[in-house]
């Protein structure tokens, strides 16, 4: 099939290219052979010629260099008004027939005067009729101008409605072709290629050797590598010494990475939130909040740099504020004293401090630090309403 480049493939492999990835990275990631990635670049490339853009500008535009931009910028010099089959006829021979059209000659005349074929100058008829309804001119208004005679009008028009739903119906159809194929798009992505049997086991023989104390040096001189393919071994495993750790199995409360994959493809497809809530299984809440945490400052969203950033917040090394704040668990515990209830609390120091979050806690902080075992900045609480009051600088746990 002819895959045109205004369709899902063709958005993921321009969207791949913007981010810096090659060509031949991009067409995989689109799922389309190196011919046809370089049809849609030369393509795209010619439109921004002829919509104003110099050579520089179009480059920075497609996220790609090239030295086939070169021929392609000779091709344009040549014919600026695009894309034109190699067999059509030439453009100041078009330019001549409307110049004798337009200027009061029937379509027979001028025809004759350029030295085109009847069915020619109907086609170029036709396509300047759709052209200018096209740019908004009511059918009559173009009628007037071409001289198009009623009859032909209605007809015309029937078949370019027909034309622009059948289209309408063609890029609808594709547009959920690609958002049902979203999910296997995300599982592609994440696949690796294999390495081969000799690099495994290199790379296996390297560790061995660095786990029993060997300097890298040691261990790539044994191996007969250089020193910098030890460095790229330790940089592709992300470790240095010790052993990869287990690998745990998603929980499902959090977003992963192939979900997050699947957010930034159905992004570029111009999915709505919710459509793409409705796509992952998840909360509209859940989509809004992870593209609000995580877009960069050209509001674009890198699903890997947002799984690493979520991860790293995830691990929460900060002390509990419990534990760094002593006064406010001196204010928790007095107000526990008086059997004040958590949420009580909670409010209370949301009125009393609201310039300061240090001082505030919501009610699952405190309700955590009653109950669970062994939860940080524990505090005590009387179980009844008569209780004694204990002493306002009891330490955590007491």
């Amino acid at each position: 099939m002819y895959l045109r480049s205004d369709s899902a493939a063709g958005v993921r492999f321009f969207a791949a290219l913007r981010e810096g990835r090659g060509l031949r990275p991009s067409a995989r990631a689109a799922g389309v052979g190196k011919t046809t990635a370089y049809r849609w670049l030369r393509e795209a490339f010619m439109d921004l010629r002829a919509g104003g853009c110099s050579v520089e500008k179009a480059q920075a535009e497609l996220g790609y260099v090239s030295a086939r931009m070169r021929q392609w910028d000779a091709d344009f010099v040549k014919a600026p008004v695009g894309r034109r089959h190699h067999l059509a006829v030439e453009q100041d021979v078009e330019d001549t027939f409307w110049r004798c059209f337009l200027g009061g000659d029937t379509l027979e005349v001028a025809r004759r005067a350029v030295g085109v074929s009847r069915a020619t100058a109907y086609r170029w008829w036709w396509q300047r009729f759709v052209r200018l309804r096209q740019e908004g001119l009511s059918a009559r208004a173009v009628a007037r101008v071409l001289r198009v005679p009623p009859i032909r009008v209605k007809t015309w028009e029937s078949r370019r409605r027909r034309a622009a739903q059948r289209a309408q119906r063609e890029r609808t159809a594709a547009d959920r072709q690609a958002v049902r194929q979203s999910a296997r798009h995300a599982e592609l992505l994440l696949r690796r290629r294999a390495p081969r049997s000799d690099v495994e086991i290199r790379d296996t023989q390297y560790w061995q050797l660095m786990r029993s104390g060997m300097t890298n040096t040691a261990a790539c001189k044994i191996l007969g590598v250089t020193r910098r393919t030890g460095s790229q071994i330790r940089a592709r495993y992300r470790r240095q010494t010790m052993p990869a750790q287990r690998a745990v199995p998603p929980s499902g409360r959090y977003l992963s990475l192939r979900e997050r994959l699947q957010i930034a493809d159905l992004l570029r497809l111009g999915c709505s939130m919710r459509a793409i809530a409705h796509q992952l299984g998840r909360s509209p809440s859940t989509i809004k909040r992870e593209l609000d945490r995580h877009r960069d400052e050209h509001g674009r969203y890198l699903p890997q740099s947002a799984d690493h950033a979520a991860r790293q917040q995830r691990h929460r090394p900060r002390q509990h504020k419990l534990v760094a704040n002593p006064q406010l668990r001196k204010l928790v515990q007095r107000k526990l004293n008086r059997c004040w209830s958590p949420d009580q609390i909670s409010g209370w120091l949301r009125l009393t401090y609201p310039d300061d979050p240090t001082m505030c806690l919501c009610p699952e902080t405190i309700y955590r630090a009653l109950l669970v075992p062994g939860g940080q900045g524990a505090c005590t609480s009387a179980t009844a309403p008569n209780c004694a009051p204990a002493d306002a600088s009891a330490s955590p746990g007491g």
